[in-house]
C-alpha cells in the first residue's frame, strides 16, 4: 500500500480504494444494525436513543413534506442518511478516507435518488406524471412553448443529479484536503531542524480537533441535505397535487 497525506489508499483484491472505503462503510451500517436489534427496547437508552433521534428526525421530515403515505418511501430516505454521514465520518478516522470524497461513488447515490423518484411518479400517476413535463395546459398554438417547457424541464430533472452528487462531493473532499494538508504540515514542521519549526507543529496538532468538530459538522449538514433533497424530490414526483 502506498501512504498518502492523512489517508492511507489500500490495494487489497486490486480493489480501488474507494470502493473498499463504501464496503466498510456498508459493513459498519449492518453490523451496528445486527447490534441495536440485539439491544431493542421499548424504552431507548444509550446509543439506542441517539438513533431513535435520527430516525424520528427524518421520519418527520419525510410526513411533512409527503403526507400520510410516506412510511412507504423511509427505507430510500434513512438508507442515504446513515450511508452518507457513516461514510462521511470514516474520513475524520486518520489512515481513511471518506468514500463520499469519490465523485463516482456521490454520483451513484444521486443516480440511485433520480432514479427511485422518477420510478415512484411514474407508478403514483401513470402516463400522467410525463405531463407534467411539459407544464400547465395551454391553448394549442402555445404548442411550442410546452415544448419549450419540456425540454427545460428535463434539463432541470437532470441537473438535480448533478447538484446532488457535487454538492456532497465538494464539501466532503475539502475536508479530506484540510486535514491531509494539516497531516503534512505536521509532519514537515516536526521533522524540521529548528525549535520554531517544532513549535508550529504542535501548534499544527492542537488545530487538528477544531477541524475535525468542523468535519462533525459539515458530515451531519451533508447527509441532512442529501436526505432532505431526496424527500422533496420524491414528495414532487407522488403527492395528488403534483
Amino acid at each position: 500500500m502506498s501512504i498518502v497525506p492523512e489517508a492511507v489508499e489500500y490495494h487489497i483484491l486490486n480493489i480501488p480504494s474507494p470502493v473498499l472505503m463504501m464496503l466498510l462503510t456498508w459493513g459498519i451500517i449492518i453490523s451496528v444494525s445486527l447490534y441495536m436489534r440485539l439491544k431493542m427496547s421499548m424504552i431507548p437508552r444509550g446509543i439506542s436513543g441517539f438513533f431513535e433521534l435520527i430516525f424520528s428526525f427524518i421520519f418527520n421530515s419525510a410526513d411533512s413534506a409527503i403526507g400520510p403515505e410516506a412510511p412507504r418511501y423511509y427505507p430510500l430516505f434513512l438508507g442515504v442518511f446513515v450511508f452518507v454521514l457513516v461514510g462521511n465520518f470514516i474520513g475524520l478516522v486518520p489512515g481513511f478516507s471518506s468514500p463520499t470524497a469519490n465523485i463516482n461513488i456521490t454520483l451513484g447515490l444521486a443516480i440511485i435518488s433520480f432514479t427511485y423518484y422518477q420510478y415512484q411518479g411514474v407508478k403514483k400517476h401513470g402516463a400522467k406524471y410525463l405531463l407534467h413535463f411539459f407544464g400547465p395546459r395551454l391553448p394549442w398554438y402555445l404548442t411550442p412553448i410546452n415544448v419549450l417547457m419540456f425540454f427545460v424541464e428535463i434539463i432541470s430533472h437532470f441537473a438535480r443529479v448533478i447538484s446532488l452528487s457535487l454538492r456532497l462531493f465538494c464539501n466532503i473532499f475539502a475536508k479530506e484536503v484540510l486535514l491531509g494538508i494539516l497531516a503534512s504540515l505536521f509532519l514537515a514542521f516536526f521533522l524540521g531542524p529548528t525549535l520554531i519549526e517544532k513549535g508550529l507543529s504542535v501548534a499544527v496538532f492542537f488545530l487538528r480537533p477544531l477541524i475535525i468538530l468542523l468535519g462533525v459538522l459539515v458530515s451531519f449538514v451533508q447527509a441532512f441535505i442529501f436526505a432532505a433533497l431526496s424527500i422533496i424530490y420524491v414528495a414532487g414526483a407522488v403527492k395528488e397535487g403534483h
